[in-house]
């Protein structure tokens, strides 16, 4: 958003974000393309990275009798709490590549706040310290330390049913933020 207004785009599909490429040789996306954002800083991304990780190196981890369809952000934020290197060692990767792809929308947009949002999200500061960490580091000079990344307060399986009301309620002329 921008002074209040969504970016559409001139056909109606501006910021998806989740579809910048990462790594152009990178993981295979849902969308066809390989390397995308969402295919490494996402719930199942961080999943994904666990896997490369306990393919990777020997070390111990609750993680590793944990089938991949079974694995889920919530059980990788608790380990990461009870200091599972596997898991600590994904939620930096995660946030390093986020936070370094957070650093170039700031640089085209010069945002106030980034607000994060979705199952990653839910790890609080477990996810949010590397991506502020990364971004900061990655920033630009002139944007250094004016930026907030923060956890979106709003959860639950109505978040979409919300977004289209906000959007149809501007529509009709009233502020989305009253």
């Amino acid at each position: 958003m921008v002074n209040g207004d969504l970016i559409y785009g001139h056909d109606g599909f501006a910021g998806e974000f989740g579809h910048i490429t990462v790594h152009p040789d990178g993981r295979m996306c849902g969308c066809g393309r390989r390397g995308c954002l969402e295919t490494y800083a996402s719930a199942t991304g961080i999943k994904r990275t666990v896997y490369k990780l306990l393919a990777d190196n020997l070390d111990p981890s609750s993680l590793r009798s944990v089938s991949f369809d079974q694995l889920s952000a919530d059980m990788i934020s608790k380990a990461a709490m009870a200091g599972d290197p596997i898991a600590i060692e994904a939620f930096e990767y995660t946030g390093n590549i986020l936070g370094s792809k957070l650093a170039d929308a700031v640089a085209i947009c010069s945002p106030e706040v980034i607000i994060l949002f979705g199952g990653l999200a839910k790890a609080g500061d477990l996810i949010l310290k590397p991506v502020k960490k990364s971004m900061e580091e990655n920033l630009l000079p002139i944007f250094r330390n004016k930026i907030a990344v923060v956890q979106s307060g709003i959860y639950g399986s109505n978040v979409a049913v919300l977004g289209a009301a906000a959007l149809a309620w501007k529509q009709l002329g009233y502020s989305v933020t009253t």
